[in-house]
């Protein structure tokens, strides 16, 4: 049987980057490939055989939560799947109501997760090939039993359209996987490389154990927002955190230029 059934979804985020596309609409709801970008999250998640899909929301995006509870959501993933049964995870939502950053998000999910090792999906991070980033990373995390992040190898043109936090120096484990030591800090400077440099790049897929949400209480500031990256970084360096190369194209949709590749890319 499968570990990892549960996975938490912060969708209740300001999406500032994406404001001046967005017109006010929540930007889950842009549409990439005639699509909002929250159903591909939905859709990797039925893919990879989660069951349960917390969804941290509020209500200052009605129309994201009307689509996850409608039919509309059903009728896309069954068309994309040409008839194939694929069952939609149950979705709870959790209000987080102030935009007080992911790691009250993530946090706000500890008491349903339980002692459950579980996937932190962020939905403005999508790939495209022949299977979903979870699916790849859900074996990995069973053989090895450490936390695992999904890591892309991005060149100079790739680099272009994803923000610069994340970045690490990899320590080779096997041909697929690394050891991630520490990542990168979030600059406002965008992500630019010289050309045939590569980097390696922790996007927003994970599986943690339940241990994760002690991480994020003890590194809650005292005021402002309440990030899950310096939880992160200190899991990394107090436990053995396992990075996946992802196989496929990965598209930082929550970026501008990220979101026009994958529109482009992705145009019906």
């Amino acid at each position: 049987m499968q570990t990892i059934r549960k996975a938490v979804v912060p969708a209740a985020g300001l999406g500032t980057r994406l404001h001046a596309l967005a017109k006010g609409q929540p930007k889950e709801m842009l549409s990439i490939g005639g699509r909002p970008m929250i159903y591909y999250t939905v859709h990797e998640a039925a893919l990879s055989g989660l069951e349960h899909l917390y969804v941290v929301i509020n209500k200052r995006k009605p129309s994201l939560r009307r689509y996850l509870e409608s039919d509309n959501l059903e009728t896309d993933l069954q068309r994309e799947e040409s008839g194939n049964r694929v069952s939609i995870p149950r979705i709870t939502f959790i209000d987080q109501p102030a935009p007080l950053g992911s790691g009250d998000a993530i946090y706000r999910a500890k008491e349903m997760i339980g002692q459950e090792p579980f996937a932190l999906m962020m939905p403005d991070f999508f790939l495209f090939g022949s299977s979903p980033a979870l699916s790849q990373m859900i074996p990995s995390y069973e053989r090895v039993r450490k936390d695992v992040v999904g890591v892309l190898v991005l060149g100079s043109t790739e680099a272009e359209g994803f923000g610069n936090v994340g970045i690490f120096q990899p320590t080779p484990l096997e041909e697929d996987l690394v050891e991630v030591r520490g990542i990168s800090e979030k600059l406002k400077t965008p992500l630019m490389l010289e050309n045939g440099k590569k980097v390696h790049k922790a996007i927003g897929r994970y599986i943690f154990g339940s241990h994760f949400f002690s991480y994020l209480k003890r590194l809650r500031p005292l005021e402002g927002e309440w990030d899950d990256a310096p939880a992160f970084r200190a899991l990394c360096k107090e436990r053995k955190v396992v990075g996946k190369i992802l196989e496929g194209t990965g598209f930082d949709v929550g970026n501008p230029l990220g979101y026009c590749a994958a529109k482009e890319k992705f145009a019906p």
